[in-house]
């Protein structure tokens, strides 16, 4: 009796496997502005499934370990873990874990298993769903369309003005480093320019002051990356934002409107009153210190944090805050980190990011974006917690993204050598 053969083979089913992973790349990519539960609950999970099922993971573990940046963060994720010993919530745990485990698994996957086919498509597949957001945007604003909790005084249709800023902002980085690409065509790079401009108009539409500054800070520090401390540069961008940032408070309605309430916002903390956006930001790190006080080494555990910060709020003598009462976070990535898993858990997070600056990239250009990119992540981490909702599945993808991207210039810098 004879024996079939089998279908496929072990190399053709690895091959499809591999394929099927790219293309979930991308699709991921396309849905990062629009899909919440897919970047962060699904899309996740088929990923890891795939990468598991492609194979390799011998030379995939040995190069996530050499990998100090990606190796820190995992060890992150397993501290939270090992604050369930301590957290007695574990329902409040797993809505935290859930982003970083989504985290974790893009990072994994982006930079061990993305091909260089699929690179470019998942990168423009992200700029096209940000193109058509911001077509969604635009038409709110003048009215055209309407959405439940979009208006036109405050028109980002799909998330929270604050994600929304920040995922414009990173969007203006991409593109910047599409523009000074030479290999990048000319009748592409005209689009990119009309998109550049577009965007940047649309992060003045948009209420999300966290984005606009760290827009602001990270075109510096591009700037500074890739031209150096030479001074025209300097004072070109340090004038262009001048002028970006004069015209959108006379143009716009709702920067005017958001930069006389920061301007309210600031008298008010000068005179003792912390009811407003950015008094209640102080308020919490008050009240976030006195407890990590009480929590050190450790932390109070991943899943019990607000409901202790609720009680130190109860005992701090601060005058009435009502949202202090209800918050589910403290508005500052570092201090919600400190006060789940202590001063050893922020110390792996600030080694993670520092080892993320440390990412070798052979292109100037790349190491460009790549810094103002990191650097909107590290100024909004100051006023708010990015690694949650949809910002989650965005710091994932597009440094899992410029890490593969780091790893293909060492490869043909090598190759060119060796040849």
């Amino acid at each position: 009796m004879t024996r079939t053969a089998p279908i496929l083979s072990a190399d053709r089913r690895k091959r499809l496997v591999s394929e099927a992973l790219n293309l979930t790349i991308v699709l991921y990519a396309l849905l990062l502005p629009f899909s919440y539960a897919f970047t962060v609950f699904t899309g996740p999970l088929i990923l890891l499934a795939l990468w598991l099922l492609e194979g390799g993971l011998a030379a995939k573990f040995k190069k996530i370990r050499s990998n100090r940046a990606i190796a820190l963060f995992l060890l992150f994720v397993a501290l939270h873990l090992l604050s369930l010993l301590w957290s007695g919530e574990y329902h409040e745990a797993s809505r935290i874990l859930k982003f970083y485990f989504a985290i974790a698994i893009d990072l994994v996957v982006l930079s061990t298993s993305l091909k260089r086919g699929y690179a470019t498509a998942a990168l423009f597949a992200f700029l096209l769903s940000m193109f058509v957001s911001e077509v969604l945007l635009y038409g709110v604003f003048l009215e055209w369309w309407s959405f439940k909790k979009a208006s036109p005084q405050n028109p980002s249709p799909i998330m929270h003005h604050i994600f929304y800023s920040i995922f414009l902002a990173v969007t203006i980085l991409l593109l910047l480093w599409q523009l000074f690409d030479p290999k990048v065509n000319k009748t592409l790079k005209l689009f990119e320019l009309f998109f550049l401009t577009s965007a940047t108009f649309n992060l003045f539409l948009n209420g999300g002051r966290t984005g606009q500054l760290a827009f602001a800070i990270a075109v510096f520090v591009f700037v500074l990356t890739y031209f150096g401390f030479r001074k025209k540069y300097l004072v070109r961008t340090f004038t262009a934002i001048a002028v970006l940032f004069t015209v959108a408070y006379f143009a716009s309605p709702v920067f005017h409107a958001r930069v006389h309430e920061g301007i309210r916002d600031v008298k008010g903390i000068v005179q003792g009153n912390l009811n407003s956006s950015w008094g209640l930001r102080i308020a919490m790190k008050k009240v976030g210190w006195e407890m990590a006080k009480e929590h050190p080494l450790l932390g109070a555990g991943v899943g019990d944090v607000m409901a202790q910060f609720h009680r130190q709020y109860e005992k701090s003598g601060l005058k009435d805050l009502p949202f202090l009462k209800t918050n589910t976070h403290v508005h500052d990535q570092y201090l919600q980190i400190l006060l789940q898993t202590g001063a050893a858990g922020l110390a792996v997070f600030l080694l993670f990011l520092y080892y993320l600056f440390r990412t070798p990239f052979e292109d100037p250009l790349t190491r460009a974006v790549f810094y103002g990119i990191l650097t909107i992540f590290v100024f909004a981490f100051f006023v708010d917690v990015p690694l949650r909702k949809f910002t989650a599945g965005l710091f994932g993808f597009v440094i899992g993204y410029m890490l593969h991207r780091a790893d293909i210039q060492t490869q043909a810098n090598h190759q060119g050598v060796n040849g």
